[in-house]
């Protein structure tokens, strides 16, 4: 049973792609557009004077022309195949020359479709595979690009087909019609062997995927110390002969049905040549056809053959732009955003900012695409300007959902969320997001300066007061003015050599700026202080206090004991709220939160007498 995906694609018909793409091409570049059509006219033009020179030459010499009469004959219609030939070179290069950029065209519009699209899209699996599949075609320039040279090969195919069958038929339908049964027969052939390949092919792929997965481990420093220590290496060796063994074979099996398709097809040509040879001497015996003719007719049948399997080979060739094409249409109609287009308007965002949030989950559930349960179910949840509030919950209760969903990433299955009793979808989407800034744990740099980083914005438009306040309450300052080339540093050392990587701990205080730079009234906290000791982390709770004033924060963490600073703490399990209060009343409470907090709390006293004592048991 095909998935969405494919039946998304299947809707577009090849022709319709073909005719996308050249519309395409158009708004690229009008000459794309033109001269794949253009092409065919002095490229059959040429061909067909082909055809007609030799007989005319033999008319002439049979008729006994005046030398001077015959060469001018010759040499104008030899000038007018290279005049032809030259302007069929010229478009052909051109569309070579400038097809090479083409593929940036789409990569323009899917680039700005991926910026566009919400964020819940780029997580769903179905919608992701497209969306690799797409850039996959795209990058792959060829399969789009070859389309260039591939529809100017089948528009004249079908315009020489038509003419050179025109012609011959008006000779003899019969002549005409064993060409063409040779041709079909010559072309299922083809496609019999076609399907042997693909069904050999399809069994080469669990060859290669063991080959390559053997060779890609030794390879690989981990297993290469795996395969020495427990001496694996002939086993390996052996393994790979057999994927080697393999592939040989199927190859083996491939090559003989080509052959077999190869001598069936001269056997075909043998026939239809013959046939095509008895039946013009017949009629050049009977005087119904001249000399002249018999060369003329001889030259159509090589012609129309030649034609047809232009034609035949081209719409072959054009299933892989069909693939190509059916994914980028498929990806660039994925349905808009649910986010308003107009927004709630500068005035009430403004106001917003300045009062505080108001943040309202009203029985929000939410499902996973292709899940059957809700990993939230029916939340109901309130959290008042300037309260700190602190989300915890075991692994799978549900904590990163909530967080995306209040963060606008994704939108709940049932009920909504309200801003300022607002309902988030009136937002446009950059309102919204203007009043969110969120430390994640599994934040990325980019290539880019690290005040470009911590900003957004380049080096002019930085506010460097706003950005001085930032450092200092995330506790960055310190290591940001010890660099030598301070905002202008680099990151990511896999994009630049020069750049400079951070430890673990420098990297959460440089997020931690990143968000506090934002100034949103709502602040979101996942696990800030993962990566710290115990010191440094203790510090940064100090820092948090202070950043934190006057506005919304939402705090995530496994460490119950780092949620004591938040004025109250919410447990999420099993995608619903459990207990939710300030640390003294959950622990007179007694419930499951007294409960995990204890557990840990006992695992950290251990911890610390065991280090005592030197882990003596």
């Amino acid at each position: 049973m095909k998935n969405r995906e494919e039946q998304n694609c299947v809707k577009y018909k090849m022709a319709g792609n073909v005719f996308y793409n050249m519309r395409s091409s158009k708004r690229w570049d009008k000459k794309l557009f033109y001269f794949q059509i253009l092409q065919i006219f002095p490229d059959v033009a040429a061909a067909w004077l082909g055809v007609y020179l030799p007989a005319q030459l033999v008319r002439g010499l049979e008729q006994r022309w005046d030398l001077i009469p015959l060469l001018l004959c010759v040499v104008f219609l030899a000038v007018c195949i290279w005049v032809f030939e030259m302007l069929r070179e010229g478009m052909q290069e051109y569309l070579y020359r400038n097809s090479l950029s083409f593929h940036l065209y789409y990569e323009k519009l899917c680039f700005a479709k991926i910026m566009d699209m919400d964020y819940e899209m780029l997580e769903e699996p179905e919608k992701r595979r497209l969306m690799e599949n797409t850039w996959n075609v795209i990058r792959n320039e060829f399969g789009i690009r070859n389309s260039f040279l591939t529809v100017p090969m089948l528009l004249g195919g079908v315009l020489g087909t038509g003419l050179y069958g025109t012609a011959i038929g008006r000779e003899s339908l019969l002549l005409l019609l064993v060409v063409i049964l040779n041709l079909l027969a010559s072309f299922l052939l083809l496609a019999l062997v076609r399907k042997k390949h693909e069904k050999y092919h399809a069994n080469l792929n669990s060859f290669t995927a063991k080959a390559s997965y053997i060779s890609r481990q030794t390879m690989e420093r981990t297993a290469g110390k795996e395969i020495r220590l427990y001496q694996m290496a002939d086993w390996f060796v052996k393994k790979y002969e057999e994927c080697l063994k393999g592939m040989d074979e199927i190859y083996g099996h491939i090559h003989n049905w080509y052959f077999a398709r190869g001598s069936a097809e001269a056997l075909l040509t043998l026939f239809s040549e013959g046939f095509a040879y008895a039946y013009l001497l017949f009629r050049l015996a009977q005087g119904r056809v001249t000399v002249p003719d018999f060369v003329f007719y001889m030259g159509l049948l090589a012609g129309f053959g030649s034609y047809f399997e232009q034609m035949v080979l081209a719409v072959l060739s054009l299933n892989s732009l069909d693939a190509s094409i059916s994914y980028i249409r498929s990806f660039l109609e994925l349905p808009e955003s649910v986010w308003s287009r107009e927004g709630i308007g500068e005035e009430k965002l403004a106001a917003i900012k300045r009062e505080g949030v108001l943040v309202e989950a009203r029985g929000i559930s939410y499902t996973y695409p292709g899940a059957q349960e809700p990993v939230l179910s029916r939340i109901d949840l309130t959290i008042r300007p300037g309260e700190r509030l602190a989300l915890i919950g075991l692994n799978g209760a549900g904590k990163t959902t909530l967080v995306k969903l209040l963060c606008g990433f994704y939108q709940p299955s049932e009920g909504e969320i309200r801003i300022n009793n607002i309902p988030a979808k009136a937002f446009a989407r950059q309102e919204y997001y203007s009043l969110v800034s969120v430390l994640f744990q599994d934040s990325h740099m980019l290539p880019l300066t690290l005040d470009q980083n911590l900003t957004g914005q380049a080096k002019e438009g930085v506010d460097r007061e706003k950005l001085k306040r930032a450092l200092e309450i995330s506790g960055f300052s310190e290591k940001y003015e010890s660099l030598p080339h301070r905002g202008d540093t680099l990151l990511v050392r896999e994009a630049n050599r020069e750049a400079l990587d951070f430890s673990g701990g420098e990297r959460q205080k440089m997020l931690f700026a990143r968000a506090l730079y934002k100034q949103t009234p709502l602040l979101i906290l996942d696990e800030p202080t993962a990566a710290l000791d115990p010191i440094a982390e203790n510090e940064m709770y100090l820092k948090y206090g202070e950043a934190v004033k006057g506005r919304t924060c939402v705090y995530i963490s496994h460490r119950l004991s780092s949620t004591r600073f938040c004025d109250r703490i919410c447990l999420i399990g099993d995608g619903k709220i459990v207990e939710q209060g300030t640390h003294e009343s959950l622990m007179e409470k007694k419930g499951r939160y007294a409960e995990i907090y204890e557990v840990q709390s006992r695992y950290y006293r251990e911890g610390e007498r065991g280090e005592e004592t030197g882990g003596a048991l």
